[in-house]
């Protein structure tokens, strides 16, 4: 871009952070609940209601997290293609107007 564009956007770090969050959500996905893997490591009475209840409000918040990353995601896609888009008509536009001079 031009040096006096009032507009800067450095696609290849929203291309990497696309990329990024698409990890992040599959590593959240990958996840899932071991409850039932982990009981036995919790002992009984008090402690083990208590991860349980733990483990309970992690698998809702996970869902969250990964519903948020998935929307950040979807934006940044969006923001990706509109700028190249755009960056790709402008560029069409100059080429016209230079073969027109």
């Amino acid at each position: 871009m031009a040096e006096d564009s009032d507009l800067i956007v450095n696609v290849d770090l929203l291309v990497e952070s696309e990329s990024r969050l698409k990890n992040i959500k599959k590593e959240l996905e990958n996840i899932g609940n071991r409850k039932d893997d982990m009981r036995p490591y919790w002992g009984s009475g008090k402690i083990a209601d208590v991860m349980d209840d733990f483990v309970d409000n992690w698998e809702k918040y996970r869902e969250k997290m990964i519903e948020g990353v998935e929307n950040v995601g979807k934006l940044v896609t969006s923001t990706v293609d509109g700028f190249t888009g755009l960056d790709a008509e402008l560029a069409k536009e100059l080429r016209k107007a230079a073969k027109k001079k």
